[in-house]
């Protein structure tokens, strides 16, 4: 179900301006896709850091604490790491990578909510928005910030976040619509979300038995999920489809972050 209002909000607006307790339930068609944004805007002030480059760790700490100094920080490198200090911090925001050494961001978006379920999620990833933004969102994050946009940026998603309200860029808002209007999702978007995981490791050249082992599952699990993509992607080869996701995952970044 498709509601006029709130279309029109998202059509009208460079940013989600509505509440998260303005909305309940959001079925867009073959999507059937479930916004919950039922949580109240996150009251303590324990805020973490998932990234595993120390020097961008250091300056978003660095920034946080001069301008935000009512949060108390607490940093991880790995998934791990962040979902065991989740479990134990209780954070009411955290801001996470969606590049991560021991497992994939959109995962850790996930386990988050499990294991933390009034943390408030913002990605803030190299990852394209466009490409990425959709997918983060429908896994449970409140916002999506590029590290290429400018230092205030990351402020207002902070605050606004902070406040129960989405965040993302107006391009973003844009492609959002767009993918959730459609009547039938194509190409790397029709992928489910275990497909997308191995599509994007097929992408960074991983064999078969390198993502069996990275994603826990088995080698012909593997293989049924390729099969299923050469069917979704048009492609009629295993070759068809690591070049479609080098070509995908190429244009996957964005730029360093600017001041």
């Amino acid at each position: 179900m498709w509601y006029p209002r709130l279309g029109r909000t998202l059509r009208t607006h460079g940013r989600f301006p509505y509440r998260a307790s303005e909305i309940h339930l959001l079925e867009i068609r073959q999507f059937h896709y479930v916004v919950s944004l039922m949580l109240p805007p996150p009251q303590n002030c324990d805020l973490l850091l998932v990234d595993d480059h120390p020097i961008i760790l250091l300056a978003v700490k660095s920034l946080i604490e001069a301008k935000l100094p009512k949060y108390r920080l607490h940093s991880a490198a790995t998934m791990a790491d962040a979902v065991k200090l989740a479990k134990t911090v209780q954070p009411g925001l955290a801001l996470v990578d969606l590049a991560l050494p021991d497992g994939d961001g959109l995962e850790l978006i996930r386990e988050l909510k499990e294991v933390s379920p009034e943390c408030a999620v913002l990605v803030f990833s190299m990852q394209c928005e466009l490409r990425f933004g959709p997918r983060a969102l429908k896994a449970g994050a409140r916002g999506y910030l590029m590290k290429g946009d400018r230092v205030t940026a990351l402020f207002d998603a902070i605050q606004q976040v902070e406040s129960g309200r989405l965040y993302c860029s107006p391009a973003l808002h844009e492609r959002m619509v767009n993918v959730w209007s459609q009547v039938e999702v194509k190409g790397v978007e029709s992928l489910t979300e275990r497909e997308f995981q191995v599509f994007c490791l097929m992408g960074e050249g991983l064999s078969t038995k390198d993502i069996a082992r990275k994603l826990a599952i088995s080698s012909k699990t593997v293989d049924s999920h390729r099969e299923h993509m050469k069917v979704k992607l048009a492609c009629h080869s295993s070759t068809d489809i690591v070049l479609q996701a080098r070509d995908w995952l190429g244009g996957s970044t964005g730029r360093r972050l600017e001041t």
